[in-house]
C-alpha cells in the first residue's frame, strides 16, 4: 500500500492509485534530484498529427506514420500509408524533419524513436507526438529517445496518461516531461547513433541478397507491364477453378510463362504445411513460449520486437502440431499475405497463429533461406498476390499456396544467398545490443542516485 498526501497529488486532481504506484514514485523523486529539463517550450516545440481522416495515395512519397511504426528506439516506415502532397502542405506542424523525437501518445503509450533522412518526406497521425528540441547540440535527440525508452522514461509516460475506453498522453503531459541531463548523455547517444548506423547496415545486406537472387534467376529483367484485357481459354478457368479478371493480369502470366520454362518445383513437392491458431480463452504472457503472429513476421527476417508468449502447456498440447524449430520457413497468409523468413537458429522453441503458415523442407538439397528470398522475391509475392482471395478479406488457403512454383538454383547461388542474409541478422542483433545496453546504462545511471 502506499500512502501520499493530499499536497502530494497530481497537480491536485490525480486521485487513481496507479499514478501512485511506489515504482512510478521512486522513478519520480529519482529524475527530481537529478538535473533535468522538462519538454516545455523553453526546450522544445511538441505538437501532435493530424486528425481525423486522412486519404491514401499509394503513388505519393510522403509516408504516414501511425505509432504502429514507432519501436524501441527507431522508426519503421516500411509498410507506412502514403498521403498526398496537398495534404503534407497543409499539416505543416507536423511535417516531420531530421533530428525530430517521435512519441507515441496512444495504444501502446511512450515509445520514442528520431527522425533520420531516409524516412523523409512524412507526416504523422494525431497519436503521435512530435518533440522539435530547439538546440540539439545541449540536448541531443538520441539521447531524448534512449531515455523515454528507458524504464524511467516509460514509468513517466504511462503516469501521466489518463483515459477510460483508452489511455492517451496529451501534449500538455508530453511538454512536462522531465529528461535528466546525464552525464555521459552524449556518449549514450553517439552508442544509440552507431546502432542505428548498424541497422541500416543490416537494411543493405537484406538489399543485397534479394537483388542477387533476382539477377541471378533473371526476374529482375521480366515484363510485368499490363494490358487491358486478357483472353483464357474454358479449360483453363476450369482447372484454375477461378474466374475472376485479377487472376488473369497480363503480369501474373508473363511470370508463369517464364517459370514454366526453367527448372521448378511447387512449394507442395518440397515442403509439409502446418498452420496455427489463437487459442481460446488464452491469455498472452510476459514470458514463456515466443508466439510469432503477422507483425513478428518480415521479409527474410523475424522481427522481435513485438513478441506475445504462450503458457508451455498450450505449446505442448492444442499447438504441438505448429511448433516451431530452426531452418522452418514462414509465410503469412493473410493480412501482408506472402512475407517470408526461416526461423533462426537461437529460436529453437517457438509457435504461431492461424494467420502463419510453417513450411519444413522435405529434403536438404533445398535451403530454407533460398527459399524465404525466392517467397520474397518479385517470382513469389507475385505468385501468392495471385493465389490470395476473399470477400471481405483477401486469404491464401492452402492448396493454392501449395501451387507456388519455386525456381530451382545451384548450390553456389543458395549459399550466397543464406550467407549475406545470415551476416544481415548479426548486423541487426548487434545493433539491438547496443540499443539495449544504451537504455541499460540510463537506468544504472539514474538508480545509483
Amino acid at each position: 500500500m502506499t500512502t501520499v498526501k493530499c499536497s502530494e497529488l497530481i497537480g491536485a486532481r490525480r486521485v487513481d492509485a496507479e499514478a501512485y504506484r511506489p515504482e512510478m514514485l521512486k522513478a519520480y523523486i529519482a529524475i527530481e534530484h537529478l538535473p533535468h529539463v522538462q519538454l516545455d517550450t523553453k526546450i522544445a516545440f511538441v505538437t501532435d498529427g493530424q486528425h481525423g481522416y486522412h486519404q491514401i495515395d499509394e503513388e505519393s512519397e510522403i509516408k504516414h506514420l501511425t505509432a504502429q511504426c514507432i519501436r524501441n528506439g527507431y522508426i519503421d516506415a516500411t509498410n507506412a500509408d502514403r498521403i498526398s502532397a496537398e495534404m503534407h502542405a497543409r499539416n505543416q506542424r507536423s511535417a516531420c524533419e531530421v533530428g525530430d523525437v517521435l512519441l507515441s501518445t496512444a495504444g501502446t503509450i511512450g515509445n520514442a524513436g528520431v527522425v533520420t533522412a531516409d524516412i523523409l518526406p512524412a507526416n504523422m497521425d494525431q497519436d503521435v507526438a512530435r518533440i522539435k528540441i530547439h538546440d540539439q547540440r545541449k540536448l541531443n535527440p538520441w539521447y531524448v529517445a534512449t531515455f523515454l525508452n528507458s524504464r524511467f522514461g516509460q514509468f513517466q509516460t504511462e503516469r501521466e496518461s489518463t483515459g477510460q475506453v483508452q489511455q492517451h498522453l496529451a501534449l500538455e503531459k508530453v511538454r512536462q516531461l522531465r529528461i535528466p541531463l546525464l552525464d555521459g548523455r552524449d556518449a549514450i547517444a553517439r552508442k544509440v547513433q552507431k546502432s542505428f548506423e548498424l541497422l541500416h547496415e543490416s537494411e543493405r545486406l537484406y538489399t543485397q541478397a534479394q537483388a542477387m537472387l533476382a539477377a541471378e534467376l533473371g526476374l529482375d529483367k521480366l515484363d510485368l507491364s499490363e494490358s487491358l484485357y486478357s483472353v483464357r481459354r474454358v479449360s483453363e478457368v476450369r482447372e484454375s477453378g477461378r474466374a475472376d479478371a485479377e487472376y488473369y493480369r497480363r503480369k501474373y502470366l508473363n511470370l508463369l510463362s517464364y517459370l514454366d520454362k526453367l527448372p521448378h518445383a511447387t512449394l507442395e513437392d518440397l515442403a509439409t504445411f502446418s498452420g496455427g491458431a489463437t487459442p481460446l480463452g488464452a491469455e498472452y504472457l510476459e514470458e514463456g513460449i515466443p508466439f510469432m503472429r503477422i507483425q513478428n513476421v518480415g521479409e527474410n527476417r523475424l522481427v522481435m520486437d513485438d513478441v506475445a508468449y504462450i503458457d508451455e502447456t498450450i505449446h505442448t498440447g492444442e499447438l504441438k502440431r505448429s511448433q516451431l524449430k530452426p531452418r522452418d520457413v514462414l509465410i503469412t497468409i493473410t493480412g501482408r499475405i506472402g512475407t517470408s523468413a526461416v526461423v533462426p537458429d537461437d529460436l529453437e522453441r517457438a509457435n504461431i497463429n492461424q494467420h502463419i503458415v510453417r513450411m519444413r523442407l522435405k529434403s536438404d538439397e533445398l535451403n530454407a533461406y533460398y527459399l524465404a528470398a525466392f517467397l520474397n522475391s518479385v517470382g513469389g509475392r507475385l505468385q501468392t498476390e495471385r493465389e490470395a482471395y476473399g470477400t471481405t478479406r483477401d486469404a491464401l488457403p492452402y492448396y493454392c499456396l501449395a501451387r507456388v512454383r519455386v525456381l530451382k538454383a545451384n548450390v553456389g547461388l543458395q549459399k550466397e544467398v543464406e550467407k549475406t542474409i545470415r551476416k544481415a541478422e548479426e548486423t541487426n542483433r548487434e545493433a539491438k545490443r547496443l540499443l539495449a545496453e544504451a537504455k541499460a546504462q540510463v537506468e544504472r545511471m539514474i538508480e545509483e542516485v
